[in-house]
């Protein structure tokens, strides 16, 4: 209640309702089919390994590549934006209801066969029930994802908040942009929390043993009898279908994030300034020379002695295949820089993840004060924060890195203090009793004892930024984003976009595979 209350007293309720409306509609579709393929898959090794690469390809394919055929096909406006936004939203729901479905100890769909069970049987009355928290969970990554999918598909003329945040981006209002992305935040925020919830309430309510159990369906059935009443109303009288007040609150503080903007620009420009160019010319050029002027042979056997070394030979077969067919696009020189940008993003990525994350996993204080930052950034839409980033350092590939760290580096934090979080109690006890020191016991005992963890933060903080590129190709990043963009702006392009959208789905592929197979080795 308190959130929707905040959407009106911003003046942002009608665009709230779209961007609600939009996510929805695409989350009901997604799951009409994600949930039963997802049971398929965990019922079915042979459809699993099949279905996998699809998932793979739906994931890392940048958003914007698949929005232009959708509007060939269904015209600009909501009906593509709902369809852009399944594809991009179903896969969570997949894999977390086939994990879910693995998940269930065979003992006990063995108990259920041995006592008759049909198949279905086993299915309705033992599968799903003990794997509903992991589907809600999956359903949870649903809305999520299609959330940040419908503020994307503002570019197709969808209706709502990320229309909001697009004209803003465009004209570098800052205070507009924020107040609509903190919107999305709090709208992130209050479906997060319901569906969370949801998996738990009945069987909570189970086993209340208060006076509300009896009187809770007719409670339900009651409030459902008003809701129908107020839709009523509100589709009869105009008093009824609009938020009172004007809105003021969203006028405040879109004021003071301008405020807060201009102040930075006159005070820390200098220091923004230094720092750009110090990583621009001491890491990124270099690096990205090396990459772009060296013969595509020589970089493409490099890789894949690389894949070799770090994730087995498998990955490194992958990782040659990749290679192959990043030639075969014709975009090899644009891809070496993305992937030049792609790596100084993710070692930045990683150099604060392991400092935040060791840090949040040693402290449970620091833990509460810093995880609720953490899920606002990682559901506050890459267009929000990339006007206040273009104010501090203009258009440049350094904008793009720094949009690509700030979107990447929760995730990358949290893993690692789950990591270090993990590390039995007793061994850092064992550490401090023979006379080690906090630095020590981080890096000779924690770290290396959360190596997995480290090796999970790096693959997602990789996929992360690289799902950043094609953001970072509107702010001057240049390279494969821009070969997109520009692709879906300019019909004539159009096959060169394609090629390069292709080319962030062949890094993405070779990345993932590496690092999960290091991470396999790891756990071994």
């Amino acid at each position: 209640m308190a959130g929707f209350a905040f959407f009106g007293l911003q003046g942002l309720w009608q665009e709230s309702m779209d961007t609600l409306a939009l996510t929805l509609s695409a989350v009901l579709v997604a799951l009409l089919f994600a949930i039963p393929l997802g049971v398929w898959a965990g019922l079915s090794d042979r459809f699993n390994r099949i279905i996998t690469p699809f998932l793979d390809f739906m994931q890392t394919m940048p958003t914007f590549v698949y929005l232009a055929p959708l509007t060939l096909i269904f015209l600009i406006g909501p009906a593509s934006a709902v369809i852009a936004t399944v594809i991009y939203a179903a896969p969570p729901a997949i894999r977390i209801t086939a994990h879910g479905i693995r998940s269930v100890p065979e003992t006990t769909v063995e108990a259920a066969d041995s006592m008759g069970s049909t198949r279905w049987q086993s299915l309705v009355k033992v599968l799903l029930p003990m794997a509903k928290r992991t589907v809600v969970m999956g359903v949870n990554q649903t809305i999520m994802a299609a959330l940040a999918m419908v503020t994307i598909a503002a570019l197709i003329d969808a209706p709502g908040l990320g229309k909001t945040v697009m004209q803003a981006l465009q004209s570098l209002d800052v205070g507009t942009a924020f107040n609509a992305g903190l919107a999305i935040v709090v709208m992130a925020i209050v479906l997060d929390r319901v569906t969370t919830a949801s998996s738990t309430r009945a069987e909570q309510a189970r086993n209340s043993s208060g006076r509300f159990l009896k009187w809770r369906r007719p409670l339900l059935g009651s409030g459902a009898v008003g809701v129908v009443v107020l839709i009523y109303l509100s589709h009869t009288y105009l008093w009824a279908a609009q938020f009172p007040g004007d809105g003021t609150t969203g006028t405040h503080i879109a004021n003071a994030a301008d405020s807060v903007t201009t102040w930075a620009q006159d005070n820390l420009s200098g220091i923004t300034n230094a720092f750009r160019d110090a990583i621009t010319n001491g890491l990124l050029n270099p690096f990205q020379s090396l990459l772009t002027d060296s013969p595509w042979w020589l970089v493409g056997a490099a890789l894949v002695g690389i894949g070799v070394v770090v994730g087995g030979w498998r990955s490194g077969i992958t990782t040659a295949v990749c290679v192959g067919l990043l030639v075969g696009t014709g975009v090899w020189s644009d891809a070496m820089t993305t992937l030049a940008s792609t790596v100084v993003a993710t070692v930045l990525v990683m150099v604060l993840g392991i400092a935040f994350g060791v840090w949040m996993g040693r402290s449970t204080m620091v833990d509460r004060l810093l995880r609720p930052t953490l899920d606002a950034a990682q559901v506050m839409p890459p267009f929000v924060y990339l006007v206040p980033f273009l104010a501090l350092f203009g258009a440049t590939r350094f904008t793009a890195i720094v949009a690509a760290v700030v979107y990447a580096v929760p995730v990358a934090i949290k893993i690692t203090a789950d990591g270090v979080r993990a590390v039995p109690e007793t061994t850092v006890e064992a550490a401090t009793a023979a006379g080690c020191n906090t630095w020590q016991i981080i890096t000779k005992v924690q770290l290396p004892m959360a190596r997995s963890a480290l090796t999970l933060a790096t693959n997602q903080g990789l996929i992360y930024v690289l799902s950043m590129v094609v953001v970072g190709g509107l702010v001057g990043a240049g390279a494969l984003g821009y070969d997109v963009v520009a692709g879906f702006s300019q019909g004539e392009l159009y096959g060169k976009g394609l090629a390069a959208g292709l080319a962030i789905v062949l890094l993405g592929v070779m990345f993932d595979r590496i690092t999960q197979a290091a991470a396999r080795r790891t756990r071994a």
